[in-house]
């Protein structure tokens, strides 16, 4: 690769890492291509972005982010999973996957600011996430105005008695 190439890939990785606040990272190491294949399938079906990185050219297009401090676990083989907006999404995914596959392993990330090992990776993973959330509050709203419905109900059907009688 020479000097244009590396200056233009350093420039699509700034690109990539652009208004990211979480990424995790995987040694895909030993892992199959029909595996690959599926794992890339349940990331992008989330809207996550999942992608082989070259780690020098990675590290240099994080110099000077709050990212940078991930640079340090770009060892080896590594893949990246990130969505913007979205910090727990690629985290579940990349969990969930390596339950079942023991050689894609993930070996750290990025969330809220800092680097996660392993286990940071596992509990933002069990975290719940932007739909499971706004699910939650939909379904208070919706519990509430059923209960205040019947609130109602009961109270007209009070009147209605009162006045029969």
């Amino acid at each position: 690769m020479n000097r244009v190439e590396k200056t233009a890939a350093i420039e699509q990785y700034k690109a990539l890492f652009d208004g990211i606040e979480s990424m995790v990272l995987v040694d895909t190491s030993g892992v199959n291509v029909n595996s690959i294949n599926e794992v890339r399938s349940k990331f992008r079906a989330e809207g996550v972005t999942f992608v082989v990185i070259k780690n020098t050219l990675a590290a240099h297009a994080l110099q000077g982010t709050e990212l940078e401090p991930i640079t340090a676990l770009f060892k080896g083989p590594i893949a990246i999973a990130l969505k913007k907006d979205d910090p727990i999404t690629p985290a579940k995914v990349a969990a969930a996957f390596a339950k079942d596959n023991p050689k894609f392993e993930i070996r750290g990330g990025f969330a809220f600011g800092k680097v996660l090992d392993v286990k940071g990776v596992d509990e933002l993973s069990k975290t719940k996430g932007r739909k499971d959330l706004l699910s939650e509050v939909l379904s208070l709203f919706k519990a509430s105005q059923t209960r205040f419905a019947a609130v109602i109900k009961a109270y007209a059907e009070k009147l209605e008695e009162a006045q029969s009688a």
